[in-house]
């Protein structure tokens, strides 16, 4: 701007225009000096950059190295990580290049821009510094472009770039200059001022410095530097450059004084940026040079023979000694040092192996240090020429130890700042006192939860401030005007208000508000409110309270009063004094000993002194009223210690003495119920042992009569007494269940089963049943991938069972259906509903319940007409809801029922092993075996004989227990087979007696329980004595199994060691009789006895008996056969195939396996299923008639020559 009141001439002018100029000019070569500067440091720092480019794998800064054969020579793990790429840095080394930069292009946020200027980079000749890069992720890259001469030192021609991760710093940037930026590209500013000080002009560049200078506001020594270095230039009649600071900006000031004149030209060149790269530039070169001199690791640099050619400080501190190893080997060193050459030893090894591997090699190795071991990273990589050629060996190692420990210090503060972090806020959020911080304009800014609910509740958020009838607004308003005066005097306020809540109820709050200045400057205010409407509202009924107090003291039926610690009655109510027989008003001011009864005083002595060493005292009481009758207190006291008063004791009892004698009543009652348990539970045993043992007999017996022949009719009466027998043991067993579930005492397994496989195998036999009774049997198993879960396997096949008996008992044609569902799974639980639907007679509604109890059936004819003990749903009931799960009826009646419950199990985890098959019976193995059969029951002592002989067993009897004892003193057994519930002495108290005798063989002789306890109780009874048992009734082979597996340990290695039997002498068998097969006219075996031998365990009298009864009923079976095929009679047919079908699978007569399938059926046709054509029929009766009566004729008259 020109001052109005200069008038310079033109020459004047003119002359300072061209003085003016010169001094620009002279600013302008010293500024592209300074960049001249700046060019040659950074060439500086790129030869520092080439020189430690070895060193990349452990520096921040992603560098990748390029040769002009487009291979990679350098890349370090950085590059990867940084780009994401999955395969390791050393992987590529040696690869071509583009496949690395296509994978670094993907990763950029646009790819084809980055592919395009990568490309156009690595055609460049000259270096290019400073380049940006976006990634996908949002990372922004600073990234550096140099090509390689083949000039610099350890690096062929190629190209190189390096990338360094600046987004925190371009962010950081963004923030600052967001907040300290000034509009740019402005002219430099000139100015001319006088030498009093005036300011002649200012160009518009420098509006800002003029009206500084004018009004100093933004920086006010601005104007007195200016003044200062006038008065210096006119002084010193020079022209001179300085740099001065204007608000945030750097300046190189030029000062140009004209002398004659008066006046100085001043002229600023805005230098920030470039003393902001100076700045960069020394903070990059002390980098670098930190890196080269004071790495925190130890580097060495090997040529191709191993020496050093290269040492850092930190691998050797001694300076001398570093110059020295230069040009030296490992051995060289160590001779040097006066050390054994065993760790240079390892480091040739190590070399060696580095450079036939062609890789980095890395361990980890413990160090010596004066401070004690230290654990060092190590590290060697080779580096190889173009022509593969070694050119040297880097080799660097790590300090690890404080590392580690660092991290782990790190970790252990970070937890502690979460830790105390969450606690504060823990703190704050749990405090029933409602926090908030809020701003200026009244904006929260910080709340803890009871604020965030009580501001949820409340009605502010949608009132109208500014409404004069709204006592809600009015609130609103109060609380805002309390904010804008904290901040307005920098005082605290406290004040009581009422909040309006949602549901239109009032709370009162008690709140402070301050001031908080924050570390910014800005000032907050801090609001602390304490809900105090309970306090009000209490203030409001004190007096009712009071008043509500006496009438409780006065009509309470509790037994009340007050007494200090010495025992004087302070106050009492009518109740405790009408227990003890004196008036209120007498009891006041009298001590509790002269009310108390004598006997009483040690213990209320007792009682004032707990009473004054703690504040409360409880316990029981009995004293006498004034009737004499004893009654009993329950009390509970406590002392209260108020400032400035005498502590007093408020005592509060109630009579319990109706409630002891009720307790009294019920644990009578209880023993009664206990000991009527316990009877039951004693008859229920003894019952099953009276029945067990005679059905054991009966079953017994029965399954050696079904080894003999026996005619059709006898047959037919031997499965009848077998199927009594069963369904007899099977009510014992229901009774026993309901016994078991009743007292507690069933316990269930927990093992892991397939319960898909469970379901199938336990359908399997009931599917046939329903399929003999002509019903559709139906099975959905649930799909599940993971079928294994844990429980009690054999109690659900029970509860399957019973569901499934009682629905094709109750269904005479149509369906029955087992269906499974998942429910819900998860990762650890299965919940399944099972289902058991049929057609049935259906049940009554009112009967859907009762049917759930024990011995109770739909209607009373059922057990008539159907059978059943009642118990079967009663059973399965309770144990469904005793494995944690339900179950349900619905029905029609005279439509059908189904049947629900639900179960939720566990899964394994893992599935099941293989199923190991049962090793073959082979009864062999005990022939000579000594056995005692310990039995007072005839039938059971002979059917238990019978067994083991037929095994070949040596076997001695006794009926009681002293036989036994002299039995067992006479010789020595293998095994002892015990009953258990005998006359006289027990057969426990028998194995008491021998587990004490003297002779350690005897004491330790096997001993199996045979009996017919079958309580959870009685089996651990056994086991503690040191028996094993089987219950009985037994199955044969269950009985051989457990006799095998008790044997002694020397016995049975004796018994493996001998042939088995008929081995010396063996069966005289006939061979088995061929025929000629007419379609291959290989021979063809008639029959084969090897399923025989098996069934009669190697009995030959048996086998005998067996083809007898062959010989004796196929013949008219064939002619009935030939009689119903010449009638067409083919349902005859069929029943007569039926009958000689389990016949011919025993003599394994496979020829006849054929016709057999298509004859059978024939029985029971499929309703709807035509019959086949007897031009099909006919032929199949005749070979089949014809091939028994081969076998017949053919069949040897015993198995023996």
């Amino acid at each position: 701007m020109q001052d109005p009141n200069l008038s310079p001439d033109l020459p004047s002018l003119t002359e300072q225009l061209q003085q003016e100029r010169q001094a620009r000019q002279a600013a302008e070569n010293q500024a592209r000096d300074l960049k001249r500067q700046l060019s040659a440091s950074q060439k500086v720092v790129r030869r520092m950059i080439n020189s430690i480019a070895g060193l990349t794998q452990n520096l921040r800064i992603a560098v990748l190295v390029v040769n002009s054969n487009g291979v990679i020579a350098v890349l370090n793990q950085e590059l990867c990580d940084l780009f994401e790429i999955e395969t390791k840095a050393k992987k590529w080394l040696n690869q071509p290049a583009q496949p690395l930069l296509a994978k670094m292009e993907a990763h950029c946020a646009q790819p084809e821009e980055a592919a395009g200027r990568l490309a156009s980079l690595r055609s460049l000749e000259h270096r290019m510094l400073g380049e940006t890069l976006l990634l996908a992720d949002g990372t922004i890259l600073e990234f550096d472009y140099i090509p390689l001469s083949g000039q610099e030192e350890l690096l062929s021609t190629g190209y190189l770039l390096s990338f360094r991760d600046v987004t925190q710093a371009r962010r950081t940037e963004q923030y600052l200059n967001s907040l300290s930026r000034i509009p740019g590209q402005n002219p430099n500013p000139v100015l001319r001022l006088h030498a009093d000080g005036h300011l002649l002009y200012a160009n518009p560049a420098a509006e800002e410095m003029r009206r500084e200078y004018i009004t100093p506001w933004q920086d006010p020594d601005f104007a007195l530097t200016l003044r200062q270095a006038v008065a210096k230039a006119l002084s010193d009649s020079t022209y001179t450059q300085e740099e001065v600071g204007f608000v945030s900006k750097c300046h190189q000031l030029a000062i140009v004084p004209f002398v004659d004149d008066q006046y100085v030209n001043l002229y600023f060149t805005d230098i920030s940026e470039l003393k902001d790269a100076e700045l960069r530039l020394a903070e990059q070169r002390e980098f670098y040079e930190t890196i080269l001199n004071k790495l925190p690791a130890d580097v060495a640099v090997f040529d191709a023979d191993h020496r050093y050619r290269f040492v850092n400080p930190a691998a050797i501190s001694n300076p001398e000694l570093r110059q020295w190893v230069i040009g030296h080997d490992d051995f060289e060193y160590a001779a040097h040092l006066g050390r054994p050459d065993t760790t240079a030893q390892k480091r040739r090894a190590l070399f060696q192996k580095v450079i036939q591997q062609k890789n980095v090699l890395a361990w980890e190795e413990t160090i010596q240090s004066e401070t004690g071991e230290r654990l060092a990273l190590r590290h060697m990589q080779p580096v190889f020429g173009p022509d593969d050629e070694l050119r040297l060996v880097i080799g660097y190692g790590i300090d690890i130890t404080d590392r580690h420990e660092a991290e782990e210090e790190l970790r252990r503060s970070e937890a502690r700042l979460q830790e105390q972090q969450d606690f504060v806020r823990q703190v704050v959020d749990t405090t029933p006192s409602v926090i908030w911080v809020a701003d200026e304009a009244g904006d929260i800014q910080f709340a803890n939860q009871a604020f965030r609910d009580l501001r949820a509740n409340g009605q502010h958020r949608s009132v109208d401030r500014n409404d004069p009838n709204d006592p809600v607004a009015a609130e609103a308003r109060h609380h805002f005007a309390t904010i804008e005066k904290v901040i307005a005097t920098h005082e605290e306020v406290a004040y009581e208000s009422s909040y309006t809540q949602l549901d239109g109820s009032v709370r009162w709050f008690h709140t402070v508000v301050r001031p908080l200045h924050r570390a910014d400057g800005s000032l907050n205010v801090l609001g602390v409110s304490t809900d105090i409407t309970e306090m009000k509202t209490a203030r409001n009924t004190l007096e009712r309270s009071t008043k509500q107090y006496r009438d409780l003291m006065h009509y309470s039926q509790a037994l009340i009063c007050t007494h200090d610690l010495s025992g004087t009655v302070l106050s009492v109510n009518p109740a405790a004094a009408q227990l003890v027989g004196v008036a209120p008003e007498r009891l006041v001011g009298r001590n509790l000993g002269q009310v108390l009864t004598p006997e009483l005083r040690p213990e209320l002595d007792a009682y004032l002194k707990l009473v004054a060493q703690q504040q409360q005292a409880t316990g029981l009481m009995t004293l006498r009223g004034p009737d004499g009758r004893p009654h009993h207190l329950i009390y509970d006291n406590y002392r209260v210690d108020e400032p400035g008063e005498t502590p007093y004791v408020i005592a509060y009892g109630q009579e319990i003495t109706e409630r002891l004698l009720a307790e009294q009543e019920l644990r009578r009652a209880k023993e009664v119920a206990e000991n009527t348990a316990k009877a039951k539970e004693n008859f229920l045993a003894n019952m099953s042992h009276e029945i067990r043992t005679p059905i054991n007999g009966v079953l017994g017996m029965a399954g050696l009569l079904a080894k003999t022949p026996l005619t059709s009719t006898q047959q037919e009466h031997l499965h009848i007494l077998r199927s009594s027998g069963r369904h007899l043991l099977t009510v014992i067993n229901d009774v026993l269940d309901v016994a078991k579930i009743e007292s507690g005492k069933l316990e269930l397994e927990e093992v892991p089963f397939d319960i898909r496989h469970s379901i199938r195998e336990a359908t399997q036999t009931l599917a046939f049943r329903a399929e003999e009774k002509g019903i559709e049997f139906l099975l959905t198993l649930p799909e599940l991938v993971d079928s294994v879960v844990i429980g009690d396997p054999a109690r659900i096949n029970q509860i399957l069972l019973n569901l499934l008996s009682n629905a094709i008992k109750f269904t005479a044609q149509g369906q029955v259906e087992l269906s499974a569902h998942v429910q819900e799974e998860t990762a650890t639980l299965l919940s399944l509903e099972f289902r058991v639907r049929d057609t049935g007679i259906g049940i009554a509604p009112d009967k859907l319940e009762t049917i759930f109890e024990s011995f109770s059936q739909a209607y009373a004819d059922i057990s008539r007409r159907f059978g059943g003990t009642g118990l079967g749903l009663t059973i399965s009931r309770r144990l469904v809801e005793q494995l944690g799960g339900r179950m349900w009826v619905s029905s029609d009646l005279g439509q059908g029922s189904t049947f629900f419950f639900s179960l939720t199990l566990p899964k394994a985890g893992q599935a099941l092993p293989a199923p190991v098959p049962l090793a073959p019976l082979n009864y062999a193995n005990l022939h000579g075996t000594r056995i005692l059969l310990v039995e007072d029951h005839p039938v059971n002592q002979q059917l238990a004989q019978l067994i083991l002989e037929s095994w070949g067993v040596e076997t001695y009897v006794a009926s009681d227990g002293p036989e036994a004892l002299e039995q067992l003193e006479a010789r020595l057994y293998d095994v002892v087979l015990m009953d258990i519930q005998m006359p006289g002495m027990s057969g426990l108290d028998v194995t008491a007696r021998l587990r004490q005798h003297p002779d350690p063989l005897r004491a330790s002789s096997p001993i199996i329980a045979l009996t017919a306890n079958v309580m959870r109780t009685d089996d651990e009874i056994y086991r503690a004595a040191g028996l094993d048992y089987l219950s009985k009734p037994f199955e044969e082979d269950d009985l051989f199994r457990k006799i095998e597996a008790n044997l002694r340990p020397q016995r049975v290695a004796e018994l493996e060691a001998q042939p088995a039997v008929g081995q010396s002498a063996p069966i005289a068998e006939p061979e088995p009789t061929q025929r000629n097969a007419p379609t291959s006219g290989a021979p063809e075996q008639l029959f084969e006895l090897s399923r025989l031998r098996e069934t009669a365990h190697g009995s030959t009298l048996f086998m005998d008996k067996i083809l007898a009864s062959f010989r004796t009923h196929t013949p008219p079976a064939v002619a009935r056969l030939h009689e119903a095929a010449a009638a067409a009679d083919w349902p005859t047919v069929g029943e007569v195939v039926h009958k000689l079908r389990p016949s011919i699978q025993l003599l394994n007569i496979h020829s006849a396996q054929q016709d057999v399938a298509l004859l059978e059926p024939l029985s029971r046709p499929a309703p709807g299923q035509p019959t086949p054509d007897a031009s099909v029929l006919q032929p199949a009766v005749a070979r089949l008639a014809a091939l028994l009566e081969e076998v017949v004729a053919a069949l040897p008259l015993n198995v023996v020559n």
